[in-house]
């Protein structure tokens, strides 16, 4: 146990690194939180959308 205590010496009062998930995208790497969010903005505003077009048809028939 001797042989170790310089490691636990070195992270006493530490934190650990923070692993980050990424996406791939265009050669960038986006976090994966952030392309959450943005997947589920972009499919907000789409179901939106659908739904003006499809009140519109209701008006105009």
């Amino acid at each position: 146990m001797s042989d170790n205590t310089y490691i636990t010496k070195d992270y006493i009062g530490k934190d650990t690194p923070k692993i980050i998930d990424a996406v791939r995208f265009n050669n960038r790497y986006i976090d994966s939180d952030t392309f959450k969010e943005k997947a589920a903005g972009i499919i907000s505003g789409l179901m939106i959308l659908a739904g003006i077009v499809a009140f519109s048809f209701l008006i105009l028939t």
